[in-house]
This record gives structure tokens, C-alpha cells and sequence, in this order.
């Protein structure tokens, strides 16, 4: 490998790493037909939403569909992690956003009822 004039050990180590890393995960989240289609499907699926906050959610939620279906589709054996725990992260995604959005309209009630006492 060249270096440039960063003579690093450790840097280029962890390019390595990084590297090795996603070539187990483009596996189970990419298919040859289009390399980034998992984060053309996120996008696509985070347009659903006006709020940035739900978009994230929805983004996530949408790699991990994708990751889903390349794998059962293409008749993959998963190299980076089990079926079972992308079906788990699904479910903690979906929790966490339930809480975030019942949260949300409890401060939308309160500023509310706030806001109707002022006037």
C-alpha cells in the first residue's frame, strides 16, 4: 500500500479495519445489481416523513428491511451478524421511535395547553 506523507501505522491499520468491516457488511446489506441501493431504499423511505426526527427512524428502519430481504431473496448466509439480531434492532428501532413520538405529543399538549392560557 502507498503512504502518503502521514506515516501513520495506526492510521492505515484502522483504514484496514474499517475496510475488512465493510466488506462483511456490504455482503449482508448490498447486493452486485446496485452497491448502495440499501441507502437509496433509507432514503427513499425517510422522504415518508416531513419531521427530520421520524425520517432518522425511518432511514434505520429501512437499512435493516433491506439487509432483510437482500439476504432471504439472494439466499445469503449472513458474514457480520445473525438474522435474528437485525429482526431484534427492528423492534428496539421501532420501541425507541414509539417513545420519542409519544413524547413529543406530550410536550405538543403541554406547550398546548400552555400557549391557551397566555391568550
Amino acid at each position: 500500500m502507498r503512504r502518503s506523507q502521514f506515516n501513520s501505522k495506526t492510521f492505515y491499520d484502522l483504514l484496514k479495519d474499517a475496510g475488512e468491516l465493510h466488506a462483511l457488511k456490504a455482503h449482508d446489506y448490498t447486493n452486485d445489481a446496485d452497491p448502495y441501493g440499501n441507502y437509496k431504499f433509507a432514503g427513499m423511505m425517510s422522504k415518508m416523513f416531513d419531521d427530520p426526527d421520524d425520517a432518522g427512524f425511518i432511514g434505520r428502519i429501512g437499512e435493516k428491511l433491506y439487509r432483510l430481504a437482500n439476504l432471504q431473496n439472494n439466499r445469503k448466509e449472513p458474514k457480520n451478524e445473525a438474522i435474528e439480531d437485525t429482526e431484534r434492532d427492528l423492534c428496539v428501532l421501532m420501541v425507541l421511535w414509539m417513545s420519542m413520538r409519544k413524547d413529543r405529543r406530550k410536550t405538543e399538549v403541554i406547550e398546548a395547553t400552555v400557549g391557551s392560557q397566555q391568550t
